[in-house]
């Protein structure tokens, strides 16, 4: 028999050893996936620019800065007009959580800054110094029970459901996720 034909013979005889064969098909066709969604929907996952003053707010995005990172998820928090009269021209965020992730040494979560009669969110990286507060957001217990982040006034359900009714609740953006090197920052 032809040596070429015999080896053409053994290489399609070939085992896969486990499940390496489906592994790589399994990688090939993510892989032809995720292009195929870049192709069609890459405009909507506009890429960011880590900055120098970014990086010095954030230690961990130091290796990125001067770079331009792919967006791949936007967290909104829901809003409605706080119920306390002193903050009646404020929305406030309806967060059932302050943290982005809980995962051992990569804890990130977001601290709401109030200042100037508003407040302003910035993203941390380590563990909150008030876990049980960032992991509770500002809701107060099971359903539409949340509190006034810049009084502390109960936010009831019915308030809730009113201004939703109205038209008037709204959304306001906590923090951006991009795609690094290494995972998600």
């Amino acid at each position: 028999m032809n040596p070429e034909v015999r080896a053409n013979q053994r290489d399609r005889l070939t085992t896969w050893r486990g499940a390496q064969g489906l592994a790589e098909d399994v990688r090939h066709y993510g892989q032809w996936m995720r292009d195929d969604a870049e192709r069609r929907i890459g405009h909507l996952y506009p890429k960011v620019e880590v900055t120098a003053e970014m990086a010095k707010v954030r230690p961990d995005l130091k290796p990125y800065a001067g770079r331009k990172l792919t967006v791949i998820a936007w967290l909104w928090a829901r809003t409605v007009k706080s119920p306390n009269p002193a903050f009646a021209n404020v929305d406030v965020p309806l967060a059932s959580t302050f943290m982005l992730s809980t995962k051992a040494g990569k804890e990130a979560y977001v601290e709401p800054v109030i200042e100037n009669g508003g407040y302003r969110f910035t993203v941390k990286v380590g563990k909150p110094k008030d876990a049980e507060g960032a992991k509770n957001g500002t809701k107060l217990s099971r359903g539409a029970n949340f509190q006034c982040l810049m009084s502390g006034t109960p936010i009831a359900s019915d308030h809730i459901y009113g201004e939703a009714n109205a038209g008037r609740m709204g959304a306001r953006l906590m923090a951006i996720v991009a795609e690094g090197a290494r995972g998600r920052v």
